[in-house]
């Protein structure tokens, strides 16, 4: 073939893989958890390098967050709420139940969601950005609310691992039931902090009851309120349009650390976004850091979400002063405001308290040797990610099961709240940097999850780019989201066997019968004969 038309069939290839390929998406930044924000950011800004068009839409205070970033930021303001201006900034002192938790997300979402749809201005920017695909997390009501109105498909990003069953109607926005499968028998339920699968009679039981109180309470005090906010805007998710919007779940767990159990074909487990190798820490950090010599570092954070009490934070310190290494508190500004409420902790002489950490640039740096963590699943997987053994001191969600799972695979000794100020406390850390089988199990996991040649990133964007490539078609989804109950356990064939065996049992006692008495009759007319 001559050289020119080498040229003009690249040239065409080309155009075909840019036109094809590059698409436009808008990524919905879900009000209130923060650590679902940095994630979506990653894989946004990963498809813009890819040449993809994209854009943010966010609250006010969360785009504000978002930036600086060349990429677009559409944001739009929240109406004030019983006295509130903030769009969400959850923060829960200590442990909190699930019920507790959901009771201060579900009124910030869905007040998020109205004052963003009753925004004519920011409504049209939406419709003038033209996206193809939508990139959201299905626990904010506006994600389906606005693949609705726009008639498009969307992508779930589940910032969470695979947790059963997490509030069927906040996730879901339906009354469906939730993306995976979840044997009771060997899959241990939210708020289950079980360290194994092989569970015993009691603790089945416990997954049981745990299974059918949080559907209870899904039941009664959220899909109300859930799926009020779908009607007040005209959409009906239980239709066979809007089941399909979703074309896929994007999940950041891996089985590295996740509970083994089968998946659907349309939810991903791409792995952790948040974790990549460590960059340098500014010099003050650095300099703390290096100081500690071979003994090393003990990091402590809780997330953007969890704080504890003034009483807890000083029984902390007065165990931290005890030990043998130097101590890096990230603790957050609504907790010590100023220098006079970190005095009132009245730290040791190794400890530093900081309102700002890079964390993950803290937990791979060579000097970090365990990680006092609430467990929330960007924490779990950054500290795995580095090889850093954890003392797992779970508050609320998924957090027990993170730190079930956590000890399970050998990387992490549980602590409960009640150990703190007493001798339980100091014991467990001492136990964790005392025992070298902890950072050894936290490196093997560690190089499961590096053990790939594409990144969870990377991997995240090649899924949406399939999503973009086969026109937003839901194919991947299992037929058991649209089937009726009784089909989808086969109630109905069950029925008609358990009749049939029922007609062949009772024709076979009849028929024996019938034998029976012939046979009778029988012995009796040779006797009678006999006897004659």
């Amino acid at each position: 073939m001559e050289p020119w038309r080498h040229g003009l069939l690249l040239a065409l290839l080309l155009g075909w893989a840019v036109d094809g390929w590059a698409g436009t998406v808008l990524t919905i930044i879900t009000p209130g958890p923060q650590s679902h924000m940095f994630g979506m950011k990653k894989i946004t800004l990963e498809m813009a390098a890819r040449g993809h068009k994209v854009a943010f839409l966010a609250a006010e205070k969360d785009a504000e967050r978002l930036r600086p970033t060349d990429v677009n930021v559409m944001s739009y303001p929240v109406r004030p709420w019983k006295g509130q201006t903030a769009t969400g900034s959850i923060q829960l002192a200590g442990p909190h139940s699930l019920i507790a938790t959901v009771a201060q997300y579900q009124p910030i979402a869905g007040n998020s969601c109205d004052s963003l749809l009753d925004n004519a201005s920011v409504m049209a920017q939406i419709q003038d950005f033209g996206a193809e695909l939508l990139l959201g997390t299905s626990m904010f009501p506006c994600v389906n609310i606005l693949a609705s109105r726009l008639d498009l498909p969307f992508v779930n990003y589940f910032g969470a691992s695979p947790i059963e069953p997490f509030l069927t109607s906040l996730w879901r926005g339906s009354n469906r039931r939730f993306f995976t499968s979840n044997p009771l028998s060997y899959v241990p339920q939210m708020e289950q902090d079980f360290a194994t699968q092989y569970l015993s009679l009691a603790q089945r039981l416990q997954n049981f009851v745990k299974y059918w109180q949080t559907h209870l309470f899904d039941y009664l005090y959220v899909r109300p309120g859930v799926l009020k906010t779908y009607r007040q805007h005209g959409i009906d998710l239980d239709t066979p349009r809007e089941r399909r919007r979703m074309v896929l779940t994007l999940c950041i767990a891996d089985f590295a650390i996740e509970w083994l159990r089968p998946m659907p074909p349309d939810f991903k487990m791409i792995g952790p976004v948040l974790p990549e190798p460590a960059q340098p820490l500014p010099a003050n950090l650095e300099e703390f850091m290096a100081g500690a010599g071979e003994e090393g570092v003990l990091y402590i954070a809780m997330g953007t979400v969890a704080t504890l009490g003034l009483k807890e934070r000083q029984a902390m310190a007065a165990a931290f002063a005890q030990l043998p290494v130097r101590v890096l508190w990230r603790l957050s500004k609504s907790e010590v405001p100023d220098e006079s409420s970190i005095a009132e902790l009245n730290l040791g002489n190794n400890t530093k308290v900081a309102t700002w950490l890079p964390q993950n640039d803290v937990l791979g740096h060579p000097r970090t040797r365990a990680f006092l963590s609430h467990c929330g699943a960007n924490s779990l997987y950054e500290a795995a990610y580095h090889g850093v053994p954890i003392a797992a001191l779970p508050f609320f969600g998924d957090q027990p099961g993170n730190a079930g799972q956590a000890v399970a695979r050998g990387m992490a000794v549980p602590v409960r709240h009640s150990d703190i100020g007493t001798e339980a406390f100091p014991a467990a850390l001492a136990e964790l940097l005392g025992n070298g089988s902890y950072a050894a199990a936290a490196r093997s996991i560690s190089v499961k999850l590096r053990a790939r040649k594409r990144t969870p990133v990377q991997e995240a964007v090649d899924w949406i780019e399939h999503a973009l490539a086969t026109g937003g078609k839901a194919y991947l989804r299992t037929p058991e989201h649209d089937l009726p109950l009784f089909v989808l356990w086969s109630l109905d064939v069950w029925a008609i066997f358990l009749v049939s065996a029922a007609l062949v049992i009772y024709i076979f006692s009849k028929l024996t019968q019938l034998i029976a008495y012939a046979l009778s009759r029988s012995l009796e007319n040779g006797a009678a004969k006999k006897a004659a």
